[in-house]
């Protein structure tokens, strides 16, 4: 299990990021695949409320790191870009 570290000058959202990050960089989350669920990482880091979670997911889009598939979730981003139909912004 993942944890906080509440003296770190990064908030939450970006501790979890960067745990979500280093799962894609280590190749623990391949291109294409999906990442954790919201509920998942919310287990993952004990405590963490799910605006949290949305606000880690969002700031990986922003960072182009993963896309959303509608109604499906987020997965890690390919070397082709997203595929059509998804929020990659």
């Amino acid at each position: 299990m993942a944890e906080i570290d509440h003296e770190s000058p990064l908030p939450p959202y970006r501790q979890i990021a960067a745990w979500v990050a280093d799962q894609i960089a280590s190749g623990a989350l391949a291109p294409d695949r999906p990442i954790p669920s919201e509920k998942t990482l919310m287990q993952e880091f004990e405590g963490v409320a799910r605006t949290t979670v949305r606000r880690a997911v969002k700031y990986l889009r922003e960072q182009g790191l993963i896309y959303t598939v509608p109604q499906r979730g987020s997965y890690v981003m390919g070397p082709d870009g997203p595929p059509p139909g998804t929020v990659a912004e």
